[in-house]
């Protein structure tokens, strides 16, 4: 008798190699503010990041991009931040401003504070997220 998954070839997991393997999806942010985005593998796999849109316009430069590994990154402009985390810890800060000032029960916030807080949480969310405006 043969079960499923012996007979079954959708279970099998594809393999790349490094260098072909698809970009995860976590962006960077340097001390400095810049966002970097993954944008490639090296031959040997390592992680290429570039950064589209520099907080300095004069970073900003023409023609190819110099092949910024995650290493070189991190110890040129580091520490590197995941840029969730970076959005985690501003929603909590707004959310400990907005307690705070209003109170801890929330339940007990007048609809105008409400519509506040919900307000500067979109806020957050929007400067996090490319396309979406406050």
């Amino acid at each position: 008798m043969t079960t499923s998954s012996q007979t079954n070839p959708v279970s099998s997991v594809r393999v790349y190699a490094l260098h072909e393997a698809p970009l995860p999806q976590t962006t960077w942010v340097d001390c400095d503010g810049n966002v970097w985005e993954p944008a490639g593998h090296t031959e040997t796999g390592e992680l290429l990041l570039s950064c589209p849109n520099p907080l300095n316009p004069e970073d900003a430069g023409t023609g190819p991009s110099f092949p910024w590994t995650l290493a070189l990154v991190e110890r040129a402009f580091g520490p590197l931040t995941p840029q969730a985390d970076v959005q985690e810890r501003r929603l909590v800060e707004v959310d400990q401003e907005f307690v705070d000032y209003f109170g801890p029960q929330q339940w007990l916030w007048k609809p105008w504070q409400r519509e506040q807080y919900l307000d500067a949480i979109a806020k957050v969310h929007a400067e996090f997220t490319p396309g979406v405006a406050a």
